[in-house]
């Protein structure tokens, strides 16, 4: 009975590795459509857009609960701009640390064609700016049939991630844009060029 056992014990261990499967990557692949999974669960892109909004949407996942700091840019807490500024320099890419100039970068999409890694904007939502002054900034993070997710520094929150739904985000909201590294000559989503 013993050396039964033994015998079924060892078969057990002698299972591959590789037939494990990591979900987590699987699972996370809703981020972005353009990702191909293959065999190794290792994410592989169609282009180097995609590995760049990847990158910057994984980075960004790792300040989740850091705290609203008026002006912060670093663990130690962020405003809204200053997170949206820090991200994309993790990708190489300078931006204003100012909500109202950020409006300045790149160009408009419209509702329809928005996507990981563009810049949401929104207005009225601060009682030191005017109500069609642009006051916040979040950057999307994955786009939904009916819904958009996006992360962000909230004044009562931190870094968190929010709904384009919620009726607090609904009415603020004023109008998306994509920063030129995410942008493609070849794409084609309506916008103004």
């Amino acid at each position: 009975m013993r050396k039964l056992v033994f015998i079924i014990l060892v078969l057990l261990c002698a299972v591959p590795i590789s037939a494990q499967t990591d979900t987590t990557i699987a699972d996370s692949a809703a981020v972005d459509t353009n990702i191909v999974l293959v065999e190794d669960s290792i994410p592989h892109f169609e282009t180097e857009k995609d590995s760049l909004v990847w990158e910057m949407l994984r980075y960004a996942d790792t300040f989740l609960a850091v705290p609203y700091v008026y002006a912060g840019r670093s663990r130690a807490g962020f405003d809204c701009s200053g997170f949206v500024f820090t991200m994309f320099q993790h990708i190489g890419v300078t931006l204003s640390t100012a909500a109202p100039t950020l409006w300045l970068y790149g160009r408009e999409v419209p509702d329809s064609a928005i996507q990981p890694g563009d810049i949401m904007f929104f207005k009225g939502t601060s009682r030191y700016r005017g109500p069609n002054e642009i006051s916040h900034v979040a950057i999307v993070y994955e786009v939904m049939e009916n819904d958009i997710k996006f992360i962000h520094a909230a004044v009562n929150g931190g870094i968190r991630y929010d709904y384009l739904s919620s009726n607090y985000y609904t009415r603020y909201y004023f109008k998306t844009r994509r920063m030129p590294v995410f942008d493609t000559e070849t794409e084609d989503d309506g916008a103004d060029q």
